[in-house]
């Protein structure tokens, strides 16, 4: 069985009269053991690498280090941070551990993510898009996302090989019929017929898991790379699972039924709940998405945490808090009345930029966390995004946008795509070859549609 370093873990040795794993460290060996491991995902043999524990064992009844764990490529399919997991000798448990970390394989080399689109050529599309669905009261919409995404696709090359886009207009129309239906019913509830607004929410939390894995099927069934299609595996109810977040999101349905916003606290608890709760549901639900997806036979893996994603937010919201800070000291030092019409004027700039630079620090990060904690098969990713850069790039497409009345729009999304390319880049551990092909089927357009059409942007 072939064996890599992937892994770090924990361990916790159980104090048998006769334990090898003790006895390793106790003794500060170097060497490493071998013995079953059983995690999440099965049993499977794995070799204890002991790199010089010395200083680091709690000797006693029981004894705790960081190990290297060397296991077959197979048992990280699904293996997860703080997953626990035991060892194993014919006569018992001799411990039990927590992933800690995982460990990349050497990188063989590297390909070279490329987006060569031209602002000219992207103007042409978007203007004609744009005209013929004006024209035809949004019926064209359907063939403008196509020619829009075929271009994408078509433009960005993984080592020196284009992506394919292999949606096609009518599905996609009869999705958005499908959609422009369920936000009629919601419209007319919400604004006409309010006494039926809770049942159409409720209706609407029971769609929503189901609008998610027929969005991302569809994507991933019609996005395709050298003839290869992706394939997304999730069903309903591990997505209802996912989506609940711990059983706030029905909570707050059920609120919204029985009349809970005339009730401030409940409400703000559970906002507030929601809130914090936030940055640990958006790893889940990442994980969950990657890791259901699959190119090739092989399914993608996502090794992020909630601490991770919550750090970024925070920072993010200590950027704004500081930059409309210091904007309003600015205002209140040169005495202008918090009630004039100068001061909401002057006052919006500030909060727009730290609107801006905090929204292009969670886009940047976010990425860069994304990307270096996937994997798919033997690739890794490696994406570089800077913060500062990502605002300077969306303060100057708003600029340019706004001073040309629209007509930047081009140059402003190609600009964007190719920093976002050029920052990110596909590391090989494995052989290519490793990859294979699957079976296509049809999956319907509506759920991405129906998506689309509520602004739910579920892309990877």
């Amino acid at each position: 069985m072939k064996l890599k370093p992937e892994i770090e873990a924990e361990i916790t040795v159980l104090p048998n009269d006769v334990n090898p794993c003790k006895s390793a460290l106790r003794d500060d060996i170097i060497g490493y053991y071998e013995c079953p491991i059983v995690l999440p995902n099965g049993t499977w043999d794995c070799r204890m690498v002991f790199p010089n524990a010395s200083g680091r064992v709690e000797l006693g009844e029981t004894a705790t280090a960081l190990i290297r764990f060397l296991i077959p490529n197979e048992a990280l399919q699904g293996l997860r941070l703080d997953n626990t997991f035991q060892l194993l000798r014919e006569d018992g448990i001799i411990a039990t551990g927590k992933v800690t970390g995982f460990i990349v394989p050497p990188i063989k080399h590297v390909l070279k993510l490329e987006f060569i689109g031209s602002s000219r050529e992207y103007f042409r599309i978007w203007a004609v898009n744009l005209c013929l669905t004006l024209v035809t009261l949004g019926i064209f919409s359907a063939w403008a996302k196509v020619r829009k995404r075929r271009y994408f696709y078509s433009h960005t090359l993984l080592d020196g090989t284009p992506f394919q886009y292999l949606g096609q207009p009518f599905p996609i129309l009869r999705g958005r019929i499908i959609g422009a239906t369920l936000f009629a019913v919601y419209y007319m509830s919400s604004h006409f017929l309010t006494s039926l607004l809770p049942y159409v929410l409720a209706l609407g939390a029971v769609l929503a898991p189901w609008v998610i894995i027929r969005s991302t099927a569809f994507k991933a069934r019609y996005s395709a790379f050298r003839n290869m299609t992706f394939r997304f595996e999730g069903n309903y109810w591990d997505t209802v699972k996912v989506a609940s977040a711990w059983g706030v999101v029905p909570a707050i349905i059920i609120g919204m039924m029985f009349k809970w916003w005339n009730i401030t606290w409940l409400q703000a608890a559970l906002f507030a709940i929601a809130g914090l709760l936030f940055p640990w549901w958006i790893s889940r639900f990442k994980s969950f998405l990657v890791g259901h997806t699959a190119f090739g036979g092989k399914n993608g893996q996502l090794f992020t945490t909630g601490e991770e994603f919550f750090g970024i937010y925070f920072l993010a919201g200590i950027f704004f808090v500081l930059i409309i800070s210091v904007a309003g000291l600015s205002l209140s030092i040169f005495h202008i009345s918090k009630h004039s019409a100068y001061y909401v004027a002057l006052f919006s700039i500030p909060a727009y930029v730290g609107n801006v630079f905090s929204y292009a620090y969670i886009q940047a990060h976010t990425s860069n966390l994304f990307w270096n904690k996937a994997t798919l098969g033997p690739l890794r990713f490696c994406s570089t995004l800077r913060g500062l850069t990502m605002a300077k790039y969306y303060l100057t497409n708003a600029l340019a946008i706004i001073a040309s009345a629209g007509l930047l729009t081009p140059w402003a999304v190609m600009r964007t795509m190719k920093y976002r390319a050029d920052n990110l880049c596909v590391l090989v551990t494995g052989e290519l070859t490793d990859f294979s092909g699957s079976n296509m089927t049809l999956v319907s357009a509506a759920g991405a549609e129906v998506g689309e059409f509520f602004d739910m942007d579920l892309s990877l």
